[in-house]
């Protein structure tokens, strides 16, 4: 079940913002073309500003209530937006060969491990960490291996997606893990960043997303918050 917009604020208690982060109602979450040298993702515009777009820029903004898509040529109004498009291009985030696109599920929380998807993982409440898997109709495990050579192996029983992070291996900013799955030559890799104080809306929780490079989290953000609400 996909969660509305509603479920980031009230993820709060899950996830922090850095005290030099303020707030902002409008902030560029993706820019593409000749465009995204003046808005590069993490610039806040102000409420009710017009975007100049050329041929071939896209810009996608993300304001309090929902993220939105802008085209060019031409000159847009922050408010309009292509939520189609926006949802079309939220799909096209990177997994392993063997998990295509549009055929696998999408992670349902901000805050789990996607063990299919390398790179930067926020957290702020480390005890309630989870790993999640797209699929889980068969019995699963994989290896955690740390940087030092640790190594913890977990197992998903049928039917289950999520199993918590194991208490044995630490998480702490700049901790490094690789998810391995027996068998296979495909291997996650997460570098964690821990950060404090939750923010307070959609807009705080994507600058500190932008700020800390957590990429994956960031377009997962973003696609919820593009989706119609219920």
């Amino acid at each position: 079940m996909r969660l509305g917009t509603k479920f980031w604020l009230v993820g709060a208690a899950a996830f922090v913002a850095l005290p030099s982060i303020a707030s902002a109602a409008i902030v560029i979450v993706r820019s593409a073309g000749a465009a995204a040298r003046a808005y590069p993702p993490g610039r806040a515009i102000p409420e009710g500003s017009s975007i100049r777009l050329g041929d071939g820029d896209m810009v996608t903004v993300l304001t309090p209530s929902s993220a939105k898509v802008l085209r060019g040529p031409g000159v847009f109004a922050v408010d309009s937006a292509d939520r189609q498009s926006l949802a079309m291009a939220a799909g096209r985030r990177a997994r392993f060969g063997a998990l295509r696109t549009g055929d696998v599920a999408r992670n349902p929380s901000l805050w789990d491990v996607d063990v299919s998807q390398s790179g930067k993982m926020c957290v702020s409440d480390t005890s309630k960490l989870n790993l999640w898997r797209p699929s889980k109709d068969e019995a699963a495990k994989v290896s955690i291996r740390s940087g030092d050579g640790q190594v913890q192996t977990l197992s998903w029983s049928a039917g289950k997606d999520t199993v918590p992070w194991p208490k044995a291996l630490p998480v702490k900013s700049g901790s490094k893990y690789a998810i391995e799955w027996p068998g296979s030559s495909e291997t996650a890799n997460i570098d964690f960043v821990t950060v404090t104080k939750p923010p307070s809306d959609l807009v705080g929780a994507a600058k500190v997303l932008i700020a800390n490079g957590c990429q994956n989290q960031l377009d997962l953000l973003v696609d919820n918050a593009s989706k119609p609400k219920a």
